[in-house]
């Protein structure tokens, strides 16, 4: 019984682990793409599924960033933003658990007592369809150029990797 217990944990906390969110998708999945249309100009899209839609524009902007350094580019310039959010209903939440405990009863006569003990196990199952989350895809469009920013609308490569990597990492 402690041996398939243990076995159950092990699979629901593997079950329960998650990757990061700032990764690179796999055919479709999660995390961030790219697609060249000029030699100075991508479009990037960060597909991600939380309750926070800012995440999948930061995770957009930082993967754009890491492009225009990649390509030899200091800055970027935003030329065109969407962000498309659909609700979406995960897999059920739920939880095992399971105890054993012993009872014990005692009873006296007038020149003894008798003890008695008695084992009991218990499990617990609790299902929850409650988990609802945000299927959240921002796409933007980027222009890339060299040497001094033009303008308070186009972002610094290396400040945005600087702040947004941290966030990233958690």
């Amino acid at each position: 019984m402690k041996t398939s217990i243990l076995i159950i944990s092990i699979l629901l906390m593997a079950g329960c682990a998650s990757k990061p969110d700032y990764r690179a998708a796999n055919n479709g999945s999660q995390g961030y793409s790219e697609q060249k249309i000029s030699n100075d100009q991508y479009r990037v899209e960060f597909k991600s599924v939380s309750n926070n839609v800012a995440d999948a524009g930061d995770y957009a902007l930082l993967r754009a960033a890491e492009l225009t350094q990649a390509q030899g580019y200091d800055w970027f310039v935003v030329t065109n933003k969407e962000t498309f959010v659909e609700s979406k209903s995960q897999a059920p939440a739920s939880s095992i658990s399971a105890s054993h405990s012993q009872q014990y009863e005692r009873n006296c006569g007038l020149l003894t007592c008798e003890t008695r003990v008695q084992p009991s196990n218990s499990v617990g199952l609790q299902v929850s369809n409650s988990d609802k989350r945000k299927e959240v895809h921002t796409l933007i469009d980027i222009k890339m150029g060299k040497g001094i920013k033009p303008s308070d609308n186009s972002y610094s490569a290396q400040d945005l990797i600087e702040n947004l990597s941290k966030k990233a990492q958690k």
